[in-house]
């Protein structure tokens, strides 16, 4: 009888586990990533999406692609849930093309996502309302009702005389209390992210029945004339600055979030997938000194204080979570990134120059970075190469071809996903 009793009791239990804890469902969204005239910006954004997180149930998992231009032409936006166009001069050239604004602007206003950085941002407005910029006002997609503030001759040098990837200063900007859930945690807290030159925005009060209400999620609550202080300088038989670059878009948005139709939208003046500083100054140079007085000013901006790669990845990730309207995934630097190789020409687990790809001659050194990991994994052409518990470095060979590497991370709740392409020369 006790036997008896154990094994009904048994069952039981087992019944009831297999009711209440329900089976994990998966939901996948779609992401196309806009390329640029330069490959690094899609990809920057694709290290910080390429994320997936558990909320009730369900995993959630944002699967991130970069198309082109003809691929917009094409109407292949239809296939994704959320566009993503980071900062670059190239769309505004784009855009001139009637067809490709029209398949953008179709997707946005029967429901697609767009998220805009910098010019990105720019790109949705329905324009500049001062300056030479205004020119480019005829091939905008019009999609949020906000003015941008982003002069060449100001907010834009910020950009111009950027020594690359070095310049960007860092930005605080003030969260703001609303009912969007973006930022739910942080409101009223001041938050650092690097600037390129990206616009102030405003309410531009445009009439027409698909524009959405504008909710300013953050303003900048610094200037960067202030922070980053910039010069035009000229030539008198010695370097002369002889005039400050301004800007004005302090107290303005730096992050907005509208709809158009049907579609969901979130605007960035600053750039959250990149590190930033906490702290720093600005050093300006001519670029090529024994050219003098044939040469220009770049800026560096010099920190030894730098925040996590991933410091504000998780804004981007709620950022494409709110554009399609599910559960927002936790406010983490969770991540894994793949150092090296990336970007640039080794020789024998050495970088000897900068490239827009990984090109790789002999053995090489893999290293991986793990934040907030308790499991990492790398991968080469899909087989498992190493398992560990945080940062990865190892050295290997590969044969001469094209291989793709993959780092994955896991920890409670959260998966995580980095992949690159290396070229492996003989």
């Amino acid at each position: 009888m006790y036997q008896l009793m154990r094994a009904i009791l048994l069952c039981v239990i087992l019944f009831s586990l297999s009711v209440n804890i329900p089976a994990e469902r998966k939901m996948e969204i779609k992401v196309a990533i806009y390329f640029s005239n330069v490959k690094r910006f899609a990809e920057e954004i694709r290290d910080a999406i390429d994320y997936s997180w558990i909320k009730k149930g369900v995993k959630y998992v944002i699967s991130a692609e970069i198309i082109g231009r003809e691929d917009v032409k094409k109407g292949k936006l239809n296939s994704y849930d959320v566009f993503v166009i980071p900062g670059s001069a190239r769309p505004y050239t784009d855009a001139m093309n009637k067809k490709w604004r029209e398949e953008v602007i179709k997707f946005v206003e029967n429901g697609g996502g767009y998220i805009g950085i910098c010019g990105g941002a720019n790109l949705a407005s329905v324009g500049f309302d001062e300056g030479g910029n205004k020119a480019l006002n005829p091939f905008l997609l019009k999609i949020a009702n906000v003015y941008v503030n982003d002069e060449q001759y100001e907010e834009w040098q910020y950009l111009w005389k950027s020594n690359w990837r070095h310049g960007g200063p860092p930005i605080k900007l003030s969260i703001l209390h609303t009912n969007n859930p973006i930022f739910e945690g942080f409101y009223g807290e001041q938050r650092s992210i690097r600037y390129w030159g990206g616009p102030g925005m405003y309410e531009a009060k445009e009439e027409n029945e698909k524009f959405g209400e504008i909710i300013p999620l953050a303003i900048y609550a610094e200037e960067p004339m202030e922070v980053a202080p910039l010069h035009y300088w000229r030539w008198d038989g010695k370097w002369i600055p002889y005039r400050n670059v301004t800007t004005d878009i302090k107290g303005q948005y730096a992050i907005v979030a509208t709809t158009y139709g049907k579609g969901r939208i979130v605007l960035f003046g600053p750039h959250p997938e990149r590190e930033t500083f906490f702290d720093g100054h600005i050093e300006e140079f001519p670029v090529r000194p024994e050219f003098s007085p044939f040469t220009w000013f770049i800026y560096n901006w010099v920190s030894d204080n730098k925040s996590t790669i991933s410091y504000n990845w998780w804004i981007l990730r709620r950022s494409i979570a709110w554009t399609v309207g599910i559960a927002m995934p936790p406010a983490s630097e969770t991540a894994v990134h793949i150092e090296e190789p990336r970007y640039g020409i080794y020789v024998e687990g050495r970088k000897i120059l900068y490239s827009q790809s990984a090109i790789v001659i002999g053995k090489t050194n893999i290293i991986g970075k793990a934040i907030n990991i308790r499991e990492s994994y790398l991968y080469v052409d899909n087989h498992l190469l190493y398992t560990g518990k945080g940062d990865i470095q190892l050295s290997t060979s590969f044969n001469p071809g094209k291989h793709v590497v993959s780092m994955v991370g896991r920890s409670e709740g959260e998966e995580v996903k980095n992949e690159i392409s290396i070229f492996v020369l003989k």
